[in-house]
């Protein structure tokens, strides 16, 4: 090449921004880029404008997207900062605090935070053409505001009903009081009747004066650079705000959440703690406000609450008076699928099973998609290639694990002038999108979780059906595990679980919070509880019980969430007048029965169901709620008369129905053969389903394993026991109840599993993986085949069932336990 064409070509990298440097990051046989591989035909991939708004010790740490606070990263000044219980917006000239109550309506309470100053607090001569983040940790911000010669800063946290001030040494500490009676008490400004009645106390250091200018009061603060401010409980205010005062100069530095799994008890235990500065007296707890799905599940060893509660958007906050405590949860278990007992279920056709997988096995993924609906289909193909190999339809798994296989790994494997299927991190704001990408996985960091869940999952399922296959593709999944929630807080590429917020108890899906003045917001927490259990079985699967444990910690804790704040199981947080029973949107101040693409109520219901899979088994944990919400929804949409309605999912309405009355969801499947179905859904899995549960029962909730992926249904009185084993070791499972499972390596089983005695063994013969075998068969006779493991143990049962046709001369039986060949097989006939 010639120097005219060697400038040529340096010229254009630098115009296209192509960096000279390899820009693929190998990660194990896969690897993303960093730096931008451009837009796709259409123009798709983006990434967030401009850098974020970070200013002191937040400044070279991961940007901590997907938070309640997290508008303030990307706009000058935001006015939807909900904390539970205020509302507050940053002004030029300061923090404006207020409360916001909605008002209810029938279908829903939302509204955002009055444009006007009700109460702001800042220093004289302040104004900051932007509030930036300064600091942060798991539930509290720090805000800065900076203008020439003035600073100021202010600490908020959930549930605190305190928020924190500093400012710098030569200013002014000022409060603006716009709505409300405002008295002095020395130190204390006591503040009444402010917006929607609330009462307020503002604490400078004690000796501090304030000096009132129409509606302004100013302090020094006596020489000292803090001061606070409390939204006061029920109660005479006066006397109330003297009692806080305890509390007004214990300061939060820091606020840490850590879990453990006792995987005996199934007991998750987490664990909150304060770190605070005291400023001055003799108090050293900070007042936290703990949410009903904190003090429902206080553990025994907690602080006692004060007696004191502040209401909120998310029900009753009760008040603790300690920087530590705890809470502890069960985690009832979850499978990778429910077995295969179909043969036992009444109506039940194995050879219309068969004939629904098989329609699936040559389906191929399509060339235009973007991560989410990628991600839905492959779990299509993942859940029927599951029911494949349960039912023995080696033949049909084998080919969707080829076609799950090689989109992955595409997705995994960044080749050089791609722009589809690749990740790209993107520094600025630490996080990696892929593309292309869906519902604003790049441009607004939304939805990682709901994304990267079927991309998890889909992960386990390649290394069950392929051991060895994480030990190439494993670390590039393990950077979308800690992208969407990593449990590091010293991770340098990523923030400290993304989508989930500790405190609040569940994920918030808009990565800037930016969706309207409701503040952040989430819609589906089946997707939600989705992506939990993908770590659950991509941990388990990789002996990583860190991340199988981090599943278990976020699974545990959304779904005592989801049951307070979607559903109200309990009664104690949708307000009188609103008429469904869940909500499928939370707002940080407010809740609706609307989404994010339509009004119609048959969607609000569905995309709080879907997908239906094993890990969806906490939708039948309480049986009352569930039956009577199907009463709601049947009362409410078109699923009984079979409606056609796009978004009526009549398959996820089924699948739910199945966890309280499953011949009633089998029923209403036979009348609809002909429905239309969600794109992400395989009539095979609902078929499979329907009938499995119709065997197993309900979910008894009321009994444990000491192994996550352990479940128990009951079914007239008598508990059915289920467990999964991912390992090449054998293991019985032990119940609380007294009852043990033994489950072969690699193998799914159940208590129904047959296990009648050996007689008139027709055949025996060894068996090539895939391959049948077939003897003569005898009018009405139940044909059991024992399934024999190369070291002539572990004996696995599964029944054919009563032989009614008379013509037939031979069944065939595939080997439902995966991909192990050197398996002896006898057909047994029990007359």
């Amino acid at each position: 090449m010639n120097l005219k064409a060697i400038l040529l070509s340096l010229t254009a990298l630098i115009l296209t921004g192509t960096s000279l440097h390899a820009a693929t990051v190998p990660v194990g046989s896969g690897s993303y880029t960093t730096t931008f591989p451009g837009v796709d035909g259409s123009g798709r991939n983006g990434y967030p404008a401009g850098t974020p708004q970070l200013s002191g010790s937040a400044v070279g740490r991961p940007v901590p997207s997907n938070d309640w606070w997290s508008r303030l990263l990307k706009e000058n000044h935001v006015n939807s900062l909900f904390n539970y219980p205020m509302a507050m917006g940053t002004k030029s000239y300061g923090l404006d605090i207020g409360l916001v109550v909605p008002a209810s309506g029938s279908n829903g309470s939302t509204e955002p935070r009055d444009p006007s100053d009700t109460i702001v607090v800042g220093v004289s001569g302040l104004n900051a053409s932007q509030a930036t983040v300064d600091d942060y940790s798991d539930w509290t911000v720090t805000i800065a505001w900076d203008s020439g010669a003035h600073s100021f800063r202010a600490t908020s946290g959930i549930g605190m009903p305190f928020v924190y001030f500093s400012k710098a040494s030569a200013d002014t500490a000022a409060v603006t009081v716009s709505q409300g009676t405002a008295t002095i008490d020395n130190e204390i400004i006591l503040i009444t009747n402010s917006e929607d009645g609330a009462n307020f106390a503002v604490y400078a250091p004690v000796g501090s004066t304030w000096t009132k200018s129409g509606s302004t009061y100013t302090s020094s603060l006596a020489g000292s650079n803090y001061w606070s401010m409390a939204f006061l409980p029920a109660g005479d205010p006066a006397t109330v705000a003297a009692d806080w005062q305890q509390y007004a100069y214990v300061e939060p530095t820091n606020t840490q959440v850590s879990w453990s799994y006792d995987e005996a008890s199934s007991v998750l235990r987490t664990e909150f703690t304060t770190s605070v500065t005291v400023h001055e007296g003799s108090g050293t707890a900070v007042l936290q406000g703990l949410l009903p799905h904190q003090w429902a599940h206080l553990a025994a060893d907690a602080p006692v609450l004060t007696g004191e509660s502040l209401s909120s958007i998310r029900g009753e906050l009760k008040l603790l008076a300690s920087n530590t405590f705890a809470t502890e949860r069960t985690f009832h278990g979850i499978l990778p699928t429910l077995p295969a007992l179909g043969t036992l279920s009444p109506g039940y056709d194995p050879v219309a099973m068969h004939d629904k997988i098989v329609l699936l096995e040559d389906e191929t993924l399509a060339d235009w998609t973007d991560s989410y609906n990628e991600g839905q289909v492959m779990n299509r193909l993942i859940q029927t290639a599951r029911i494949a190999h349960e039912t023995g339809d080696f033949t049909a798994r084998d080919k969707m694990i080829d076609t799950i296989k090689e989109r992955l790994e595409d997705w995994l494997r960044y080749d050089s002038g791609e722009v589809a299927f690749l990740f790209y991190y993107h520094s600025d704001w630490t996080a990696l999108l892929g593309y292309p990408a869906g519902h604003q996985q790049d441009v607004n960091l939304n939805d990682h979780h709901f994304h990267w869940g079927y991309f998890i999952h889909a992960a386990a399922f390649m290394e069950q059906f392929e051991p060895g296959w994480a030990d190439q593709w494993g670390s590039m999944i393990n950077l979308l595990v800690r992208d969407a929630a990593s449990p590091d807080r010293n991770d340098t590429l990523f923030p400290f679980l993304r989508n989930f917020s500790p405190f609040a108890g569940h994920s918030w899906a808009n990565g800037f919070a930016n969706a309207n003045e409701f503040g952040n917001a989430q819609e589906s927490t089946s997707e939600s509880m989705q992506f939990c259990s993908s770590l659950i079985h991509w941990g388990a699967i990789t002996g990583d019980d860190a991340i199988r444990d981090l599943g278990i910690y976020l699974y545990t804790t959304e779904q005592s969430a989801i049951e307070e704040y979607w559903f109200d199981m309990y009664s104690r947080t949708f307000k009188p007048g609103y008429g469904y029973s869940l909500a499928s949107r939370i707002w940080g101040n407010g809740y609706d029965n609307q989404t994010f693409w339509t009004s119609d109520i048959a969607a609000a219901y569905g995309i709080e169901l879907y997908p239906i899979h094993g890990g969806s088994l906490y939708l039948g944990h309480n049986l009352t709620y569930a039956a009577d919400l199907w009463t709601e929804m049947a009362a409410n949409t078109g699923i009984l008369a079979n409606e056609v309605n796009p978004d009526l999912w009549h398959d996820t309405y089924w699948k739910f129905l199945a966890f309280t009355d499953p011949a009633a969801a089998i029923a209403l499947y036979d009348s609809y053969p002909e429905r239309d179905l969600k794109f992400g859904m395989s009539d095979a899995q609902t078929y499979y389903w329907l009938h499995s549960m119709n065997v197993l029962g309900q979910v008894n909730a009321g009994v444990t394993a000491d192994d996550p992926l352990a479940a128990v249904f009951n079914k007239g009185g008598t508990n059915n026991y289920v467990a999964h084993n991912y390992s090449g070791t054998a293991r019985t499972v032990q119940f609380s109840d007294g009852g043990s499972l033994y489950v072969p390596a690699y193998s799914l089983v159940s208590s129904l599993d047959p296990r009648e005695p050996v007689t008139n063994v027709v055949s025996s013969v060894a068996l090539v993986e895939g391959v049948g075998i077939s003897w003569p068969s005898t009018e009405g006779s139940t044909y059991t085949v024992q399934f024999t493991d190369e070291l002539g143990s572990n004996t696995v049962w599964n029944s054919l069932g009563p032989d009614v046709e008379g013509d037939w001369t031979t069944k065939t039986v595939f080997d439902p336990t995966g991909f192990h060949s050197n398996r002896s097989y006898r057909g047994i006939e029990m007359p």
